[in-house]
């Protein structure tokens, strides 16, 4: 730009020049005004020039500062893109924790639900740990009563040795009574102390007795576990097997299915190896019956419960050889349900047998008697 714009500057003046000459060449001589022009034409290109040179000198500042800026930005795209590739190994990184995380609150939240029941039942033991307590200090006190009472009456012999016969004698019993209701007190005493520790280690005992056999069942019923066929369930000292009524019965039958009987037969070992517990076979239905056929014979879901449950004891009675007082047949029909019985889902969870395992000694009625005596 600046080259072109000094070779017409220089055409122009060769041409003012040569203008000049021929003036000069033939006019006569003296001052020619043109020249005086001519020089002004030179000045004014000269300053315009001068004035190109510094627009072209402030372009190529400006082009070097664009190149400058350019070679920045292409330097910031260089670390867009490592940030970008470092921003791809974060998320990997996210979703491989999150991923973890999710393994670790599955794993929280049994170990949670495991601690919330221990605590449930060292609640129950602190309860009646606390009942005992109370009790044992309502009879210090009165054991403290009737001592001070007892070293009354002790100081008062002399004084009443001086009374009639029958004033001491009545004294001296009612001391040898009171010394009496202090042993008889401190028995209890004893017995109250005795019983808490029994239950305590009681309590500890069954705990771990449940543990075992929960550990037992879910190792023996792993497949049909896995399959959703057989759920095994705990609450405080009591064990509840649900299975569903699909593996056992036909639909709106009490028959029991042929491939169900090795499974009743698996269950029925595990229950005998603990005859200190009673089972409960409840029989759960949905709200009704689907077959005409079947109401027929059992006009509500109660009775087919029931029928279910009564087949389900009699077999583990005549063919597994299970005790019959460890057994209780009873049916719920649709009256606990476990899920909406408003959709097909609900119903086929509710539909199941529950074996429900409890200590005889909160069961039978008899051992409750003596408990309560």
């Amino acid at each position: 730009m600046k080259k072109r714009i000094l070779n017409l500057t220089l055409a122009v003046c060769a041409s003012s020049i040569f203008l000049l000459l021929t003036s000069c060449a033939s006019a006569p001589k003296g001052p020619d005004p043109r020249i005086g022009q001519m020089q002004g034409q030179i000045n004014d290109l000269q300053k315009s020039n001068t004035d190109k040179d510094a627009t072209v000198k402030q372009l190529q500042d400006q082009i070097a500062a664009d190149e400058t800026t350019i070679k920045q930005l292409q330097a910031g795209n260089t670390e867009v893109s490592n940030l970008q590739k470092d921003i791809e190994a974060k998320k990997a990184e996210i979703l491989q924790l999150q991923a973890h995380a999710k393994t670790s609150d599955d794993q929280v939240a049994a170990t949670s639900a495991r601690v919330n029941q221990i605590q449930a039942e060292l609640e129950g033991l602190k309860q009646r740990s606390a009942a005992k307590d109370a009790e044992l200090t309502s009879l210090n006190q009165k054991l403290a009563a009737l001592t001070k009472t007892n070293a009354d009456l002790a100081a008062n012999v002399d004084s009443l040795k001086s009374g009639t016969t029958k004033t001491q004698a009545e004294y001296v019993a009612q001391i040898d009574h009171l010394n009496k209701d202090k042993v008889d007190l401190q028995d209890k005493i004893s017995a109250l102390e005795k019983e808490r520790d029994t239950l305590a280690i009681a309590a500890l005992a069954d705990q771990k007795d449940l543990d075992a056999r929960v550990a037992q069942l879910k190792s023996t019923f792993s497949q049909e576990i896995a399959r959703g066929d057989l759920e095994i369930r705990r609450f405080r000292n009591i064990l509840i097997v649900s299975v569903k009524d699909s593996v056992v019965f036909d639909p709106d039958s009490p028959k029991l299915r042929q491939e169900s009987l090795a499974l009743l037969t698996k269950l029925a070992i595990v229950f005998k190896a603990d005859p200190n517990r009673i089972v409960r076979v409840e029989g759960n239905t949905a709200v009704a019956l689907s077959s005409a056929e079947a109401m027929k014979l059992y006009p509500t879901s109660w009775q087919l419960g029931a029928a279910r449950a009564a087949n389900v004891v009699q077999y583990l009675q005549e063919k597994c050889s299970m005790d019959p007082l460890q057994l209780v047949a009873t049916s719920l029909g649709e009256f606990r349900p476990r899920a909406d019985n408003s959709t097909e889902a609900g119903k086929a969870k509710n539909r199941r047998v529950d074996f429900i395992l409890v200590a005889k000694q909160l069961y039978d009625v008899d051992q409750l008697q003596a408990v309560t005596q």
